[in-house]
Formats: C-alpha cells, structure tokens, sequence
C-alpha cells in the first residue's frame, strides 16, 4: 500500500508541477525499495530526488534520499559503502543543524563500522548515539540505541540489553527495525555458539522480513539459520494464499464482476492504487487476464465468486 501511494503521489506530482511533493515522494519510495533491495530504481529514485533536493531549497529530502541509498548498500552487504553514505547523511544534518536522534543514522553506521572492523569508531558512535537516545527518551531511538550496545557488548549482557532493546520495540509499530534487532540477536547468539535461541530469533526476523518484501535482509537472516544447521525455503508466493488481505479483497471483487472504479468505491482507494495491486496479483498468481484471476480464486475461494445478495 505504500509504494501504491508514493507511486500516484509521484504521478500527480509530476501532472501539475509540484516539485516539492514530487521530491518527498520520490525519496521516500526511494527509501521504501532500499529495505527491499530494488537496486536500480531505488539509485533511480534517490539520484533524482538528490539533484532536486537542492535546487528547491528542500534539504530534509536529500537526508532521506541518502538515508535510502545507506540503507540499499547495507542491505547489500556493501558495508564501505554504507559507511559513506551514512556519513554523508551526518554530514547533511549536521550542516542544516538539525540535532534530533530520530534522523540519526547511527544505528546503521554502527552495524557497518562493526562489519568494517572498525569497533573504536563503532563503540564511540554508540555511546554518543545511546545518550542522545536516553536524553529525548522515546522508545524508538533507545530501542536502536540498545542494539547498538548490544552488538558491542561482552557475551553476558547481551541478552539483557536485546531483550530490553525488543521490549521497547514492542511499544513502537516499526516491526522492521524490530526484525533488525532479533537478526543482530540471532546473530550474537550464533557466534557465542547458543544456536537453540539463535533459531528462535532468526525465525522471528525472517517472518518479518519476508511479510515486509525485505527480500536482501531475510536473505541475511536465513544465512545466518543456515550457520546454526538449519534451513529455511524461501515461501513461495504463487498461491492465492500468500496474497496479502488487501490484495485478496481486490482479487475477489475483481472476480465477482466487479469494474476497476467500482472496487476502488467499494475499498475507497483510487483505480490506479487497485491497477497496482492488480498487477501484484498477476505477478504471484503467474496469470495474465481477469478470467484467469475469477479461476484461480474459484478454485481456492469458492465463496468468493458466489452471488451478492
């Protein structure tokens, strides 16, 4: 539903000229395809809302953008690169002088100092990021702050500083950097060779990750199952089961008759947010036409196609 919603907002942006919400729009779907690894059209996206940023005097989105572009070379597995983007992004805040942890990426600088093995900047940025944390006393950046401190920890406190760190998350609607946490869990707990509650983590973060599409960070996670002796496939998603609910609603109103404008009355969405869920459905159903869709979901749903009294 989100990119539904950045990609119409870009489209109208783009029909009346409206520069501003075209480049909010443009790095946050950047963002958006960074945790789900769409290499090319996030580069896309946050190249060209970098060279409007500027230009408009709108700062705040090249932070995003660059954000997004950090966040694709982590997801990646390009750490180096990472490390240079999320420079840049403290670079840019500390230039607009904007101070608040929330925009902070150290959490994510952190995890690519560690993988640069550069453990003194990581344990310095750590504790900076961890009082400024403390100091605005929010869930979401202590929850960050915590993993920070946790991947740097001796091998006694790590459980009380994740499972302190997850307890915050669950105060937070953020599941992905919840995930983020139990993959660091996991991967802490692998390494001090305690794979029965390795698993559970990474089990935990793979099912988040793959409901969120994050193909590149459930790959991370299911390679570190595997170092524990256990493998995950990957779910496959060519059954009407792996639609998600909204997606379902659409196919079995599609199904039934209904027009394209009169599904998106009935969910109260725009024709062009159903057109993209629509073409989802295609993509996991692998069918190409609107009798083949009323097929598959008589098949699976067979109530679904029934008469509306």
């Amino acid at each position: 539903m989100a990119e539904a919603t950045y990609r119409e907002s870009i489209e109208l942006a783009r029909e009346s000229d409206q520069q501003t919400a075209l480049v909010f729009a443009l790095s946050g779907l950047a963002w958006l395809q960074a945790r789900r690894g769409r290499e090319q059209e996030c580069r896309a996206l946050a190249a060209e809302a970098l060279e409007l940023s500027p230009r408009l005097g709108t700062r705040l989105h090249e932070v995003w953008a660059t954000a997004a572009l950090g966040e694709l070379e982590l997801g990646l597995g390009d750490a180096t690169r990472a490390a240079e983007q999320f420079e840049r992004q403290q670079r840019l805040l500390r230039d607009l002088g904007i101070t608040d942890v929330d925009l902070s990426p150290a959490a994510d600088l952190v995890d690519a100092y560690l993988r640069l093995g550069r453990d003194g900047d990581a344990a310095r940025l750590a504790s900076e990021f961890s009082a400024a944390a403390d100091a605005k006393g929010q869930a979401w950046s202590r929850a960050r702050a915590l993993r920070c401190a946790a991947l740097l920890a001796p091998e006694a406190e790590i459980t009380r500083l994740f499972e302190e760190a997850i307890g915050l998350h669950q105060r937070t609607p953020d599941v992905f950097e919840t995930a983020r946490t139990r993959l660091a869990y996991g991967e802490r707990l692998r390494r001090a060779r305690n794979r029965v509650l390795a698993r559970e983590q990474l089990r935990a973060a793979i099912d988040t990750f793959e409901r969120l599409d994050a193909r590149p960070w459930s790959d991370r996670a299911r390679v570190e199952l595997a170092a524990t002796g256990v493998t995950v496939r990957r779910r496959d998603p060519s059954t009407v089961d792996e639609l998600t609910p909204q997606e379902l609603q659409i196919a079995v109103l599609l199904s039934g008759g209904k027009t394209t404008r009169e599904t998106a009355a009935a969910l109260f969405l725009s024709p062009k947010t159903i057109e993209y869920h629509l073409r989802h459905v295609y993509q996991k159903l692998s069918i190409h036409s609107r009798e083949e869709l009323a097929r598959a979901v008589a098949a699976r749903v067979p109530e679904a196609t029934s008469p509306t009294p």
